[in-house]
């Protein structure tokens, strides 16, 4: 039982109909399952989901960094983070903050760059106030 074939295939049913029909058919061949395979069947399940939700989680996060470095992002220049924090173009950076499709998949940061982007700002911060103080 090809779990993943199935899934893709109710996901594409445009009809309600068509849905009924598919889940008669996945029942029927799951219920058909030795006990073994229906375990088989809900662990890769299980993990196809569980795969799905981090990528759901990913997204979020993408998402919460676009609209939060909005406010900054007119003041401060993603270009000199990109190249002094990661080593990398301007282009990599609004990938990852856009969530950009790259070879088909939106393009996000590890969790290691988005603790270095966190980083970055906090240090673009502390220059920042440490430059209000002796300017005053």
């Amino acid at each position: 039982m090809d779990i993943k074939h199935l899934m893709q295939k109710m996901h594409n049913a445009s009809t309600e109909e068509e849905k009924l029909s598919i889940k008669n058919d996945i029942l029927s061949q799951f219920n058909s399952l030795s006990e073994l395979e229906k375990e088989s069947v809900r662990n890769e399940f299980m993990s196809g989901l569980d795969e799905k939700l981090k990528e759901a989680d990913e997204v979020m996060k993408k998402v919460d960094i676009s609209i939060e470095i909005s406010q900054i992002s007119k003041y401060v220049s993603l270009s000199k983070i990109a190249s002094d924090y990661f080593g990398k173009s301007k282009e990599w950076l609004y990938q990852r903050i856009k969530g950009y499709s790259i070879n088909g998949k939106p393009a996000m940061f590890t969790t290691d760059e988005r603790k270095r982007f966190s980083l970055a700002l906090e240090d673009i911060s502390r220059m920042a106030h440490e430059t209000s103080l002796k300017i005053a």
